[in-house]
């Protein structure tokens, strides 16, 4: 794939936005190339903390500038910094490591809502603060690298939908898109993404939707539990309990105070009420919430989104028991949306589950002990991304960008081998 010069906006609706903007995109695949590969392109990414900057203070080459929101506006004056060496530090923000640095040019534009940053540098850069911020650069290598090729399949086909044009930004850099910046480039993310560089899983020479998340509850989900009427072909639900060894996810309940889960009801409803009971309406195949009921003494309503019903039940201000048997403070989401619920009527919702994230696509827990146990990147996301799986022949037409590899027999399909054996 070619591509002329495209940008990301960082913007202030999360903690940080980043956009990928591209123009004159065209794509061409060569028969005598086995994997499609895209080439390095100029990308804009707006940073922020809410959209737009009352202030922001720059850092670069010795220098420290601040820039006053009012006075460019007066101004009417774009400030653009092009790229320096060792980066550009925006000291007014604040990330997991501290002060971000950003590589690739500057700008700083006046709005009269603020100031908008734009941050130009290629997209195999962007990718180098994208695998750290969303996968531990601890992992083995192999993960790391199968990491790299889904966010920038993922990136990529961001960019196709343009789903933040009137922002003018393809993706931002929370975790509705991809976390970017949080963590500083490391040397093994670093060298994941340049192993893969241009790499990307395509189905019939498009780009496919490389989700991933953290920690599977045993079987991952597929992309119903959105709203999707069929499954992506690529997205089947598979097991992974063989490799679910990863700490993240609930293993004790989580009690949320009946109150909470009541007014949650009544801000949905807009209206006070009285929160009588929850009923689970559906789950998809892997067994993850899709549908449920939430009862009030005058009215009922139902939430059929994984991301609406895990915000729902909400475990922010509760303690969650992970795995390892360490406490930590709930999150505005509940770590997924594999549960159970026991209502304990005017006191509490009970909530037993396990995972952490959705549970679409490639298990970032799974593909790293993947990864220690020999597989090879693209064996681990031929797994995660199939597109055919036959159960009776525990065989799995592998493929990757398009092009079908040897077929393999997973661990527990041998065993599965070895009782038929026996039951004969």
């Amino acid at each position: 794939m070619q591509y002329e010069e495209g940008r990301i906006f960082y913007w202030n609706k999360y903690d940080f936005f980043i956009v990928l903007q591209w123009q004159n995109v065209w794509q061409k695949f060569y028969a005598e190339v086995p994997d499609p590969v895209i080439s390095c392109a100029d990308i804009g990414i707006v940073i922020f903390q809410s959209y737009y900057h009352p202030m922001v203070t720059v850092a670069y080459n010795g220098r420290e500038i601040r820039y006053e929101a009012e006075e460019l506006q007066k101004q009417k004056t774009t400030i653009r910094i092009p790229a320096q060496k060792d980066g550009i530090c925006i000291q007014s923000l604040k990330r997991q490591d501290g002060a971000p640095v950003y590589h690739g040019s500057m700008e700083l534009i006046p709005d009269e809502q603020g100031i908008l940053l734009v941050n130009e540098l290629c997209l195999e850069e962007y990718l180098k603060g994208v695998v750290p911020s969303e996968m531990p650069s601890s992992y083995s290598l192999e993960a790391l690298k199968a990491q790299a090729v889904c966010a920038r399949t993922y990136a990529w086909k961001q960019i196709q939908e343009g789903r933040l044009t009137e922002y003018d930004a393809d993706v931002d850099d929370s975790v509705s898109f991809q976390v970017y910046g949080n963590v500083r480039p490391q040397d093994s993310t670093t060298h994941a993404v340049e192993e893969t560089k241009g790499q990307i899983i395509c189905q019939n020479g498009e780009a496919i939707d490389a989700y991933y998340f953290s920690t599977s509850a045993g079987v991952t989900s597929t992309d119903e539990i959105w709203g999707a009427a069929k499954a992506a072909s690529y997205l089947k639900s598979v097991p992974c309990k063989i490799w679910w060894t990863g700490n993240r996810g609930a293993a004790g309940p989580i009690e949320i105070p009946w109150e909470n889960i009541e007014k949650r009801a009544e801000a949905y409803q807009d209206k006070k009420d009285a929160l009588t009971a929850i009923t689970v309406n559906a789950r998809n195949e892997s067994g993850a919430v899709t549908d449920l009921t939430v009862s009030m003494k005058e009215d009922s309503f139902e939430l059929k989104n994984e991301y609406e019903i895990r915000q729902f039940f909400s475990p922010e201000g509760c303690t969650i028991t992970e795995k390892d048997g360490t406490e930590t403070e709930g999150g505005k989401l509940l770590p997924s949306a594999y549960f159970e619920l026991e209502m304990k009527k005017g006191e509490s919702v009970k909530i037993t589950g396990g995972g952490y994230g959705h549970g679409v696509g490639m298990s970032q827990t799974a593909a790293n002990v993947m990864a220690e146990e020999g597989y090879d990147y693209r064996i681990i996301l031929d797994y995660f991304f199939q597109k055919y799986y036959n159960w009776k022949s525990g065989m799995t037409e592998i493929w990757f960008h398009g092009k079908m590899y040897n077929k393999h027999i997973w661990p527990w399909e041998k065993n599965m081998e070895k009782k038929s054996e026996k039951a004969r």
